[in-house]
């Protein structure tokens, strides 16, 4: 997948024996800013893909709103699901921002100037209970790699412990993260973005 200044790749597996994936991700483009959001249904099968898809029709629907207001419409339509832990992301390459949103265990990681930075998410489950959500806004340098995952990747997924070649291919790196970092027992998704060469 790609936009105009933003390349992107994603890499996703189903928990063995399912064949549906509770883990989904949603990317939407506006005035040249990209939201990218990472779903993880409750648990996995079917359920978990239930509530997944839920939220991922409601980014669908909405494709503009800021990432802590796309969080509040998932928590309304996931009421009655299994629920789900989300992270939203707004990267904007023109203003140099990011701005970051997180219930549940989601991970969102941001390489730059040689260094990684953790984005924290709070908390709770989208649809059940979900705290006053308080997006945080990152500056961006003019090379970064963003990196997002649910909890059936390890949170100590390293970049460059990976030693691919240089430049780095978000579709190569998302699938690189998945084999090496993925949990067995649980479905698991990987999103990389980055500015595009």
């Amino acid at each position: 997948m790609a936009g105009n200044t933003i390349t992107i790749g994603v890499a996703s597996r189903p928990y063995p024996s399912e064949i549906v994936n509770g883990d989904a991700h949603a990317v939407h483009w506006s005035e040249g800013s990209c939201r990218i959001a990472v779903i993880d249904g409750l648990g996995h099968g079917v359920a978990a893909a239930e509530a997944s898809a839920r939220a991922v029709a409601v980014l669908d629907a909405h494709p503009d709103l800021d990432p802590a207001e796309a969080l509040r419409r998932c928590h309304t339509a996931l009421v009655g699901t299994r629920g789900a832990a989300i992270s939203v992301v707004r990267l904007d390459p023109a203003r140099g921002e990011l701005v970051y949103a997180g219930i549940g265990n989601v991970e969102g990681h941001l390489w730059q100037g040689g260094r990684q930075e953790r984005m924290i998410a709070y908390r709770g489950i989208i649809g059940s209970a979900m705290r006053t959500v308080r997006p945080f806004t990152m500056q961006l340098a003019d090379e970064w790699t963003l990196l997002m995952h649910s909890d059936g990747v390890s949170a100590r997924a390293d970049l460059h412990a990976l030693d691919l070649p240089t430049p780095w291919d978000p579709e190569q790196l998302a699938q690189a993260v998945l084999e090496r970092y993925g949990r067995e027992h649980d479905d698991a998704l990987a999103v990389v973005a980055m500015p595009r060469a």
